[in-house]
C-alpha cells in the first residue's frame, strides 16, 4: 500500500517535471526560430531613397496594389497581427495599401556550399531545423506544405470576427477578386490572398503515374492554391532549375503538371526554373503567366547576382507570349540602389517596345520576395517611396505606367486565369482600377 502510494507520488513528480522541461525546451525552440527569423529577413533600407511628398503617397493610396510573392507563410508569426521583425503581416499590408498578395508556400531549400557551383536537392536542408524549432511537420514535403495552406486558412477565418480591423480574404475565383475590387472601390478595408506552391518538389517522379501528377495538382487546386510554380532551387522532377546542377527542361511530367494547371486555373509561375525549362513551358502554356520575383542581367551591378536573373533574350521571349515579370527589391536581383527598381522595370519596358508590343507596361509587375530570406531596400508599409522614385526620376513613369505596374496587369492576369476568367473580362474589371477612389489609412 505504502509502495503503491510512492510510486504514484513519484510518477506524478516525473510528469511534473517532465512537462517543465518539455515546456522550457519547446518556448526555447520557439524562441530561437524567431531569432532566425530576425537575422534571415532584415529590411536594407537604401539611405538614398526618397521621401514621398503628399503628392506621391495620395497618388500611392489612389492606386490598386498587388504583389506576386511573398514567403511570409514559412516563419511563425501570426499573419494578422503586427510583427517587429520580419517583412509581411496583414497591418502592414494595409499601411502599404497592398489590395491583393500573392502567399507562396516554401517547403525546402538546400543549402548552397561555398565550394558548389549549384545548388543539389540532395544538400542539407536549411527548412528542417527551422520546422524543428516551429513545432511543425518535417519529414514530408506534401504535409509541409498544406500545414501553411491550413494556417493561411486560419488567419483568413480568424479576420471576419467583429473585432478583427482588416479582413483578409482567400481568392480562388474571378468571383472572388470581382468582389475584393467592388470593396476596395468602395474604401473597404479588406486584403486579398492568393496561395502559391514555390516549387512542387513532391509531385511527379520515377514511381508516379500521368494520374497520379493530375491528381497531385488536383489536390493542390481544391486546397485553394492558384499560383504554381515548378521548381525552386534545385532540379526536381518537373524541370531544372536555374541554380540546380543539371538544368534540364521540363519533364514529362512536368508538362502534365504545367498542362493541368491551366485547365484547372492556376497561373504558373515559372521563376528559379532553367533556362531550358523556361523555354519548353512557354512553348507549352496557351494561358498569360508570370515569372513572380526575379531580377535582370542587365548592368547587374554587385551585389546583384546574374545568374539568378533575366538575360535580356529571357525578357524578350516572356514578353512576346504574353508573361509577366515581378521585378525584386533585394540587391541580389537589382543591385545596391533602391532607384534600380524602377531601371529593371524601364529596362523590361523598353525590351517590349522594340518588340513593337502594343502595351509595353503590361509586362510588369511587382515582385517582392518579401520573408524570402532576403533584405529588401523597401519597406512594406512604406511602399509611397517606390510610388515617389517612379515620379521622380530623370524619366518619370506616366501615371497610368505606374497603376499598370503596381496592380493592374495581376489584377489582368488573375482575371483571365482563375476559374471562370477570360481576357476580355479581365480588361473590363480591371479597368475600373484607373479610377479606384483612395484607400482610408488605418488606424
Amino acid at each position: 500500500m505504502r509502495l503503491g502510494l510512492v510510486s504514484i507520488i513519484l510518477i506524478a513528480l516525473l510528469t511534473v517535471v517532465g512537462i517543465y522541461v518539455y515546456q522550457n525546451y519547446a518556448a526555447g525552440l520557439y524562441y530561437l526560430a524567431g531569432r532566425y527569423d530576425r537575422m534571415m529577413n532584415p529590411y536594407g533600407i537604401d539611405p538614398e531613397a526618397p521621401t514621398p511628398t503628399a503628392g506621391d503617397t495620395s497618388f500611392h493610396r489612389s492606386m490598386f496594389i498587388a504583389d506576386l510573392h511573398a514567403d511570409t507563410l514559412k516563419w511563425e508569426r501570426d499573419l494578422l497581427h503586427r510583427s517587429f521583425y520580419g517583412h509581411v503581416d496583414v497591418p502592414r499590408l494595409a499601411e502599404g495599401n497592398v489590395a491583393l498578395q500573392v502567399f507562396t508556400i516554401v517547403t525546402k531549400s538546400p543549402l548552397n556550399f561555398p565550394w558548389s557551383s549549384c545548388v543539389s536537392a540532395r544538400s542539407p536542408d536549411k527548412n528542417t531545423p527551422l520546422l524543428f524549432m516551429q513545432g511543425r511537420p518535417m519529414f514530408d514535403l506534401r504535409t509541409r506544405a498544406f500545414y501553411q495552406i491550413e494556417r493561411f486558412k486560419d488567419a483568413v477565418e480568424r479576420s471576419r470576427e467583429p473585432d478583427s480591423p482588416i479582413e483578409l480574404r482567400l481568392i480562388s475565383s474571378v468571383d472572388d477578386l470581382q468582389q475584393l475590387v467592388a470593396d476596395r472601390m468602395q474604401g473597404m478595408q479588406v486584403i486579398g490572398g492568393i496561395l502559391g506552391i514555390e516549387g512542387g518538389h513532391w509531385v511527379g517522379g520515377p514511381e508516379a503515374s500521368e494520374a497520379d501528377v493530375r491528381a497531385d495538382m488536383e489536390e493542390l487546386f481544391d486546397a485553394g492554391v492558384r499560383q504554381f510554380a515548378p521548381t525552386h532551387r534545385f532540379d526536381n522532377n518537373l524541370s531544372g532549375s536555374n541554380e540546380g546542377c543539371t538544368r534540364y527542361g521540363l519533364t514529362e511530367h512536368g508538362r502534365i503538371a504545367l498542362q493541368h494547371a491551366e485547365e484547372l486555373g492556376m497561373v504558373v509561375d515559372l521563376a528559379h526554373i532553367s533556362q531550358q525549362g523556361l523555354r519548353d513551358a512557354i512553348a507549352l502554356l496557351e494561358q498569360p503567366f508570370n515569372i513572380s520575383h526575379t531580377g535582370i542581367r542587365h548592368n547587374c551591378d554587385p551585389p546583384c547576382t546574374p545568374d539568378r536573373n533575366l538575360s535580356d533574350d529571357d525578357i524578350r521571349l516572356i514578353v512576346n507570349n504574353g508573361g509577366i515579370i515581378g521585378v525584386g527589391y533585394w540587391p541580389q536581383a537589382i543591385g545596391p540602389s533602391v532607384w534600380r527598381i524602377a531601371d529593371v522595370m524601364q529596362h523590361i519596358m523598353d525590351i517590349a517596345a522594340a518588340e513593337d508590343l502594343p502595351h509595353p507596361s503590361h509586362h510588369v509587375a511587382l515582385g517582392s520576395d518579401y520573408d524570402g530570406s532576403v533584405t529588401p531596400l523597401i519597406e512594406v508599409g512604406h511602399l509611397d517611396v517606390l510610388t515617389a522614385i517612379t515620379r521622380r526620376r530623370d524619366q518619370p513613369f506616366h501615371p497610368e505606367v505606374t497603376r499598370d505596374i503596381f496592380g493592374r496587369n495581376v489584377c489582368r492576369l488573375f482575371a483571365t486565369v482563375l476559374p471562370g476568367g477570360d481576357p476580355d473580362f479581365a480588361n473590363e474589371l480591371c479597368a475600373q482600377l484607373q479610377h479606384a477612389p483612395a484607400a482610408p489609412v488605418p488606424d
